[in-house]
C-alpha cells in the first residue's frame, strides 16, 4: 500500500511538471498568434525589384554603376542618377514584383513610356509601350525599356499607375541634379488607383541629370493620414457627416467637432476635448 502511495504522488508530481513551470502555467501558442506571425512573414517576404544598368558595360551617364536589387514593402530602393547632358548611350530600366505568398493579389501596376511628343520614340525613348509588371512567386520583368542620353531633340515620358488593389501605393522620387526643365514633373509622388503619376527626362544637352528612387508600401488604415486613392473610413472621412474622426477636428472641420455645450460633442469628442 504504501509502495501504491508512493507512485500514486510520482504521478501527481510528474503531471504538475507537465502543466506548470516554476509556479506558472505553461502558456500554449495561440492559432491566432501563429496566423499573425506568418501573415507578417509573407509581407516581409514581398520585394519590388528594379534593374538600371547601361546600353553597354558601366557608364557614367547611368549612374556610373549597374543596379538589379530587391526592396521590401515600405523601403526605398537605391537612388539611380540619369545623365541628361548628351552622352553617347543610354540606360535600361526594368521592373519586377516577388510576391511568394500572394499578398498583393489582384495588384496591377503598369508603367506607359513613350516620346513626350506622342507614340513614337523620338529617337531617345527605345522599345516604347505600355508594360505590365509581373506579381507573382517567381520574379519577372516588364522591359526593359531604353531612355537614350544622346543630344537628339526631345524627352520621354513615364506614366506609372496601379488598380485592382486600394491599399498599395508606389512613392516616387524624382529629383533634379541641375536644370529642372530637364526633370519635368520633380519631387515626391505617391501613385495609387486613383493617382497615376507622370514624368518626363529631357534628354536635351543640358548639364545635369535626374534622380529616381522608388517604394512599394501598403497604405494604412487607421494612421488618421487620407492618402490619395484610399477608402479607409477610419482615415478618409467627410466633414459634414456627423462624426468627429480621422483627421477630422474642431479647427478643419467644426461642424461635426465642435461641442454643443462645453465638455459636449455632437457625438463623441476629439482629443482636444476631455
Amino acid at each position: 500500500m504504501f509502495k501504491n502511495y508512493i507512485t500514486h504522488a510520482a504521478m501527481l508530481a510528474t503531471a504538475a511538471v507537465l502543466t506548470t513551470g516554476c509556479g506558472t502555467d505553461i502558456q500554449e501558442e495561440s492559432p491566432e498568434a501563429d496566423t499573425l506571425s506568418t501573415r507578417s512573414d509573407a509581407l516581409e517576404s514581398v520585394q519590388f525589384w528594379h534593374d538600371f544598368r547601361a546600353y553597354s558595360g558601366v557608364s557614367p551617364e547611368c549612374n556610373g554603376f549597374n543596379v538589379s536589387e530587391g526592396r521590401g514593402l515600405g523601403q526605398w530602393t537605391s537612388q539611380v542618377r540619369l545623365d541628361t547632358d548628351s552622352r553617347p548611350q543610354g540606360c535600361w530600366q526594368k521592373f519586377g514584383i516577388h510576391d511568394p505568398y500572394g499578398e498583393l493579389s489582384g495588384l496591377a501596376l503598369t508603367v506607359s513610356f513613350y516620346g513626350n511628343s506622342g507614340s513614337t520614340s523620338n529617337g531617345q525613348c527605345d522599345n516604347p509601350g505600355t508594360y505590365a509588371i509581373p506579381v507573382g512567386p517567381v520574379l519577372s520583368w516588364a522591359g526593359p525599356w531604353g531612355i537614350d542620353t544622346t543630344d537628339a531633340h526631345g524627352g520621354c515620358v513615364q506614366t506609372f499607375s496601379v488598380s485592382g488593389r486600394s491599399d498599395v501605393a508606389l512613392d516616387v522620387r524624382f529629383d533634379a541634379d541641375r536644370h529642372n526643365g530637364q526633370c519635368q514633373n520633380a519631387g515626391m509622388h505617391t501613385v495609387t488607383a486613383f493617382n497615376p503619376v507622370s514624368l518626363t527626362l529631357e534628354m536635351d544637352n543640358r548639364y545635369g541629370g535626374c534622380y529616381q528612387t522608388f517604394r512599394l508600401r501598403k497604405m494604412t488604415c487607421g494612421d488618421n493620414i487620407c492618402e490619395a486613392g484610399e477608402t479607409c473610413p477610419a482615415d478618409c472621412t467627410q466633414c459634414g457627416d456627423g462624426i468627429c474622426r480621422g483627421s477630422e477636428n474642431r479647427f478643419n472641420c467644426p461642424e461635426d467637432c465642435s461641442p454643443v455645450i462645453p465638455g459636449e460633442c455632437a457625438i463623441f469628442c476629439p482629443p482636444e476635448f476631455p
